[in-house]
């Protein structure tokens, strides 16, 4: 299952396989040659403001409402 609301940021992987979503305080990642979610769901305590993942598409990096940046 995807988004519910307004999605306010995306990043794609530079290798085009990964793609990361987020909405509000979820990120969803999601495998581009399946179309299918991959991972847990990544919840944020505040809104995500921004992401952005690795050339490869191993980590995110989110920026949240909270002025603080996460790695995953």
């Amino acid at each position: 299952k995807g988004h519910t609301d307004w999605i306010n940021a995306i990043s794609l992987s530079q290798n085009d396989r990964v793609l990361a979503s987020a909405s509000g305080t979820r990120v969803h990642l999601w495998n581009l040659d399946t179309n299918l979610q991959v991972g847990p769901l990544i919840q944020h305590e505040n809104e995500v403001r921004c992401a952005a993942l690795s050339a490869d598409g191993k980590l995110l990096v989110t920026g949240c409402e909270d002025e603080n940046a996460y790695t995953w």
